[in-house]
């Protein structure tokens, strides 16, 4: 009985996760759709102030994660993610009253390490959340919750702006900031639950001898692994080729080489944004009986689908054009829910538990590098000037992901001291 007691608190402290996530998602929201233009026009900011917040932000989050994924910086993940909050509600707390570039710099320096930190602590906090069981269900709804949120706050940020222009954009800002305070308080309440059961378990945690020390500083990096390997390769080529090309690549083939309208544009994004947030519960539901590895497939398959369709319609009169990128924009974003109900477990089940944190570090990265590099991969196709070219291009580049998961093997991790032995791999999703 103590059991499904623990695992009912243990849900609702990760659903209680998922809500913040949502509010600090609202509030990315309200300035990410306004922040180069509030930058550009700024005195003392213009050009080279959108450059800074946004090359500065991208660098000292990709050094954050490269830190933690090393090791040699292991805090435990509640701290990490009430760190990562912190630095962010004081870096765009700086950003909304910044009137020089230096104090940018300051600020958006907190602002790029604060979303190291957050997005390498989320993984591991909300599967100490979750029973392995729920753990789809749970990424799933974070990842819709995330989606719902941006929407809702890029829509309050237009009707703000439309009523008070961009001098409302500081406030939007400080709300921005603020809206990371509760996901804050609820690290910190997770960090105090983790010294509790730290205190519990000291004496079987605590190294036996000086050979344990020498397995944890021999082979530094040795506990990645193939599995962890192709684990952030997949992370890499879904925001290269997936994530990033809708946001960016799309929208760019679909006004200059097919002739759509600015406004069409807007509307792609609402279905995309629409189709996750009713989407994901049914999506989720259809993968469960099948392994993690197959949803990724799925989400593979799915996004390549899309491509083929955005492809196919470029041929026809523009009525034609509209129904294919309205069909595009629908099977991305079941692409897109079978990607987060899956990648994370996928993760967490191909590396041993003490480990979780170092590989999700280097999975962060890999998104990173993906989004920043991937709107350059559609830019360089489009330079074909064909939108069937770049369309094909992309759904054979993003079929390179199978690789990653065809043939593809759990690790078998060593148990920690006083933990029970994994699972068997018919959990894992790594029968392939």
């Amino acid at each position: 009985m103590s059991g499904g007691q623990g695992s009912a608190r243990r849900l609702t402290a990760a659903d209680v996760l998922i809500l913040v996530n949502g509010v600090s998602a609202f509030g990315s929201g309200l300035v990410y759709p306004y922040t180069a233009l509030y930058l550009s026009d700024l005195p003392a900011m213009g050009t080279a102030g959108v450059s800074v917040f946004y090359g500065a932000a991208a660098a000292a989050n990709l050094a954050t994660s490269g830190v933690l994924a090393t090791g040699r910086l292991a805090p435990r993940p509640a701290l990490l993610g009430l760190a990562g909050t912190l630095m962010l509600a004081v870096g765009f707390a700086g950003a909304a009253v910044a009137g020089s570039l230096a104090f940018l710099c300051a600020a958006v320096l907190f602002i790029g390490c604060g979303q190291g930190c957050l997005l390498v602590a989320m993984v591991p906090v909300l599967n100490s959340l979750t029973p392995q069981e729920e753990r789809r269900s749970v990424f799933a709804r974070r990842y819709r919750a995330i989606n719902v949120g941006l929407g809702l706050g890029a829509v309050v940020a237009g009707l703000t702006t439309g009523i008070l222009t961009t001098s409302a954009v500081p406030w939007l800002f400080v709300c921005n900031a603020a809206s990371y305070l509760p996901l804050a308080y609820v690290f910190h309440r997770v960090r105090a639950r983790e010294r509790d059961d730290a205190a519990r378990t000291a004496d079987a945690e605590r190294p036996t001898g000086p050979e344990d020390k020498r397995r944890d500083t021999v082979g530094r990096w040795k506990w990645l692994g193939v599995a962890g390997t192709l684990a952030v390769l997949f992370q890499l080529g879904a925001y290269l080729f997936g994530h990033s090309q809708f946001e960016a690549t799309a929208p760019l083939v679909a006004v200059r080489l097919m002739g759509i309208g600015l406004g069409t544009v807007s509307g792609l994004l609402l279905v995309n944004t629409l189709v996750v947030a009713l989407g994901q519960t049914w999506v989720t539901r259809v993968l469960s009986s099948r392994d993690e590895a197959y949803g990724l497939r799925a989400a593979v398959v799915l996004w390549a689908a899309a491509y083929g369709l955005a492809a196919a319609s470029a041929f026809g009169p523009l009525p034609v054009r509209y129904a294919g990128l309205l069909l595009f924009a629908v099977v991305f974003a079941l692409g897109e829910c079978a990607y987060s109900c899956s990648f994370h477990p996928w993760l967490i089940d191909s590396v041993g538990p003490k480990d979780v944190t170092r590989v999700s570090a280097l999975a962060a990265g890999a998104m990173g590098v993906g989004t920043a590099a991937g709107p350059s991969v559609g830019v360089a196709l489009t330079l074909t000037g064909e939108a069937t070219a770049v369309w094909l291009s992309l759904a054979s580049l993003c079929l390179l992901l199978l690789l990653a998961v065809g043939r593809r093997r759990a690790a078998a991790p060593e148990p920690a001291a006083g933990t029970p032995e994994p699972t068997p791999a018919s959990h894992t999703g790594d029968t392939t």
